[in-house]
């Protein structure tokens, strides 16, 4: 049996709040908000079931390592003594929500005289559902879904089974691929969507592709890659995704703008050859993060059902790859929950089934806790470091606040993601405007993935937000989110295939994007003799080079073996042409 290492985390008041006014510190979070604290170790693993002591009250955190705070618990508090067993004590003041406190391991010596030590670790309790809650009982945490039902129904208003009888195939969306559209995304940093740089500290525009491959010619997936400046220290961490790609970035955040590289990469592709075993994992895991707060009710129950049919779908449209799915629903601060998660899990029902039960409401305001979903998404679902493809579902009508604590902790969610290889892709439904346009798009791009827009195409909802882009195509919303889980995780298997095995990959060449698209222009499967301009783009619509003149000047050396396309736009008609490197 797995031994668990209890945790103990003191908060203590040190001296009155008169005393830190003394001291000219901060006794306590401004005006009538909660004060959240999250406990992490070093490596942002989070410490659940520690114990918080505020006066002469005690709390425990919840599975995400949290502790949530009343401003009159607060009252005079300008120190807190965080302590962990296993774990240094550190003193910390509550200055911002959420207040986040990272405690370092301790060391201790393996053995008298030996000069050695080694580091504590803290054992981890599974649970393959949670609840987090502001009432008496800050979490609760139980396995069994009858247990969970009813304790939800003491302490979560509104989290009672319900069942969704609302078809899928109904919501219609547009996909905006920046990595497609590149020659596009210029024109919303420094044109239409210019002032939302500063609005939210992130700028992805100097991006450093790196393409890697082992020596018999295979994509390398999961292989870590980062960017350094000329003093080493790192700028960006990445590892490839199923194509062997990895996207780097250079002043993501504004804050670090203009640091020069090391001179190993430059700003476009770069390749890598690396002495790795050819290696296709089959494992492949999608969790669903989705905004539960009131102003998602106008399409929470359509969302529902798209997401349950694209768990049932995605098996089958990725040729049985084992997939797992998860789920994250979260509202808001000082709202009845703040997160629950449903854990990875290979049992499709379970998601199924809690993505079901999940209503609508809370809110107030317009801005959600999208950091602190992320935060749970990115910490608590279980992800496997192994597998093939890692994605998030981002699903929102909201960004979030933009103080900055907020912004910071969401910057840190979004590197922490690319460092993981989780790439999250944004689903905008009614009611983002076009400040929280740009930071869903810049999230995508940052994190290797690509960003949904629904439409009023469907008939469903409120008004939706058209997207900054020169054209949109309209498809099913369940159609390409299965797509994107295909073209996310197909890769070559490590033998030498038929180019007849490769043609049965399961993915449709009419949906990778066209670099120009329009909604007048058809796909055509042959590609016409003589001169053109011709688009390479690999499986996930990722736009490689552009070649003028014959297509055999459409040149694939040095691209790792896998399944690529050929646009050429002839004569007002895009044509399309599958390729097998």
């Amino acid at each position: 049996m797995q031994k668990f290492i209890s945790l103990v985390v003191a908060l203590m008041c040190i001296g009155t709040a008169s005393a830190c006014m003394k001291k000219r510190v901060q006794p306590s979070v401004a005006g009538d908000q909660p004060l959240t604290v999250i406990v992490m170790d070093t490596t942002q693993a989070l410490l659940p079931e520690a114990q918080v002591k505020v006066g002469g009250q005690t709390f425990t955190t919840s599975f995400d390592g949290r502790v949530v705070l009343k401003p009159e618990q607060l009252n005079g508090v300008c120190t807190l003594v965080i302590s962990c067993e296993g774990y240094e004590t550190r003193k910390v003041r509550p200055e911002a929500s959420p207040l986040i406190v990272r405690l370092a391991p301790k060391r201790v010596k393996e053995s008298r005289g030996s000069g050695k030590d080694r580091m504590l670790t803290s054992g981890r309790r599974v649970h393959t559902e949670a609840l987090y809650s502001y009432a008496k009982t800050p979490a609760v945490m139980v396995e069994d879904e009858a247990v969970l039902a009813e304790a939800a129904d003491h302490i979560v208003v509104g989290y009672g089974g319900v069942v969704n009888q609302v078809s899928a195939g109904k919501l219609t969306a547009g996909e905006v691929n920046d990595f497609t559209k590149w020659y596009f995304w210029p024109t919303v940093l420094d044109s239409t969507h210019k002032a939302f740089i500063q609005t939210w500290g992130i700028e992805p525009r100097h991006r450093y592709t790196v393409q890697v491959k082992n020596q018999a010619g295979y994509p390398v997936v999961n292989y870590p890659v980062n960017l350094t400046d000329q003093q080493g220290n790192t700028l960006f961490q990445a590892v490839t995704d199923n194509t062997g790609k990895a996207e780097l970035w250079n002043g993501l955040r504004v804050t670090g703008y203009g640091v020069q590289v090391n001179g190993e990469w430059k700003e476009g592709l770069n390749t890598m050859v690396v002495d790795e075993p050819c290696d296709a994992p089959e494992g492949v895991d999608v969790v669903f993060v989705f905004d539960a707060t009131g102003s998602m009710g106008d399409e929470l129950h359509y969302l529902q059902a798209e997401m349950k049919d694209v768990i049932a779908r995605a098996k089958d449209a990725t040729g049985g790859l084992a997939i797992r799915t998860g789920a994250v629903v979260y509202r808001d601060h000082g709202d009845e929950y703040l997160t629950r998660i449903s854990r990875l899990t290979d049992d499709i029902s379970i998601t199924q089934s809690f993505i079901d039960k999940q209503q609508a409401s809370g809110g107030g305001d317009f801005p959600e806790a999208v950091p602190e979903a992320l935060m749970a998404a990115l910490n608590s679902v279980g992800w496997d470091a192994e597998a093939r493809a890692r994605i998030v579902f981002l699903i929102l009508d909201a960004p979030c606040h933009s103080d900055s604590a907020t912004i910071s902790l969401l910057h840190e969610q979004v590197l922490n993601a690319a460092a993981q290889g989780v790439r999250i892709v944004p689903v905008v439904c009614s009611g983002l405007d076009k400040s929280g346009e740009y930071l869903m798009r810049a999230i995508a791009l940052a994190t290797n993935g690509t960003s949904f827009f629904l439409t009023d195409d469907s008939g469903i909802g409120h008004a939706h937000l058209k997207p900054t882009t020169d054209s949109l195509q309209v498809e099913h919303l369940n159609d390409m989110l299965v797509r994107t889980i295909v073209e996310f995780s197909t890769m070559p298997g490590c033998e030498k295939e038929e180019m007849s095995e490769l043609a049965n990959d399961g993915l449709n060449e009419d949906f990778i994007p066209n670099p120009f698209d329009a909604n007048d222009l058809q796909n055509d499967p042959s590609i016409p003799h003589g001169p053109g301009v011709h688009y390479l783009l690999d499986v996930s619509g990722k736009l490689l080079g552009i070649y003028e003149g014959e297509i055999e000047n459409v040149r694939t050396y040095g691209l790792p073996r896998g399944i690529y396309f050929i646009k050429t736009y002839s004569n007002g008609q895009w044509f399309t042409k599958k390729i097998f490197v």
